[in-house]
Formats: structure tokens, C-alpha cells, sequence
């Protein structure tokens, strides 16, 4: 209970248009999407996409840090947290602990971070926004060797974002 007191907070103190979380701070839920913990997936990604990655990993790099390997599976994974953002209408990390499993038992994940966005029109945008924010630089800054973004229009055209990081 008190992690999910936490999240909460965490979650109206933090801007409403990004969000964060990772292994420590992921909230319980016990729904499984079974098929999705079955195979890794396949992805294309946008040149938007695209862009954004690289601005990660060029920011890691400039801070000492090691590249991320992008892996398709986390960015079909993204995508499908940003379709239930679209649908509820909300910036939110519910069902983390799905998401954080299925990196585990598809991927071999052992450690799984995860930080999304809402209403950036471009990727350095919402990567300044990411940077500005010390628990969305952590997850940046973080201890991990994967990762995979995913960003999707709702109907009126603003961008939800959900960037998944992992150590395998």
C-alpha cells in the first residue's frame, strides 16, 4: 500500500505531461497479458522513433555512459502501454508489473525501468523534459543495456511517449 501511496504522489507532483518508473517504484497489479509473455515481438520503428533513440543514447554517451542496444520487443511492448494511455485518456504506469514480467520472461530482464511523456511535439522536447526531471534522469541515466521507445498520435494529434529501459 505504501508504494502505491508513493506512486501516487509521486505521480501529481511530477509534471502531468511526463512520468517515470522503474523495478523500486513499480505499483502491483495482477493482470497478465499471457500471449505478450509468450514470444518477443516485432516493431518498426518511426523516423520520429528513431530520432528520439539516438537522442538518448547520445545524452548517455555524453554523461559517460554506455549506448543502449535497441530491442523491437520493448518498443511493441511500449506501444501497446501507450495504446491504453490513448484509451484511458491518462500518463500513467498501470500495469508496470505486466510490462516488467514480460521484459523478464521474454527478454531476460533484470532490472526494467520505464518513463513516459504526453504533448511533446518533437523528441528533444520531450527528452528535455526527461532530463529536467531527476526521477525520469535516473531512469535515463540508469544501469541498463536495452531499450525501445514507442511514441502514438491520439485522434487530436498530441503524442503519448513510453520509453521501457532494461538490463539483461
Amino acid at each position: 500500500m505504501r508504494k502505491v501511496m508513493l506512486t501516487l504522489f509521486a505521480l501529481f507532483t511530477i509534471s502531468f505531461l511526463t512520468s517515470c518508473s522503474n523495478d523500486s517504484e513499480s505499483v502491483d497489479n495482477p493482470t497478465t497479458n499471457t500471449e505478450s509473455t509468450v514470444t518477443a515481438k516485432n516493431y518498426s520503428h518511426s523516423t520520429f522513433e528513431l530520432e528520439l533513440l539516438d537522442l538518448v543514447n547520445q545524452y548517455r554517451v555524453s554523461k559517460g555512459l554506455n549506448a543502449l542496444n535497441i530491442i523491437e520487443h520493448i518498443s511493441y511492448v511500449s506501444s501497446g502501454h501507450n495504446d491504453y494511455m490513448i484509451t484511458t485518456n491518462t500518463v500513467n504506469h498501470d500495469n508496470f508489473n505486466d510490462r516488467k514480467t514480460n521484459m523478464q520472461q521474454v527478454l531476460g530482464a533484470t532490472r526494467v525501468g520505464e518513463n513516459v511523456a504526453y504533448g511533446f511535439s518533437s523528441p528533444e522536447s520531450a527528452l528535455n523534459a526527461w532530463i529536467n526531471s531527476d526521477s525520469h534522469r535516473a531512469n535515463l541515466e540508469g544501469d541498463y543495456s536495452h531499450f525501445g521507445i514507442a511514441v502514438k498520435d491520439n485522434s487530436e494529434g498530441r503524442k503519448y511517449y513510453t520509453n521501457i529501459f532494461i538490463k539483461q
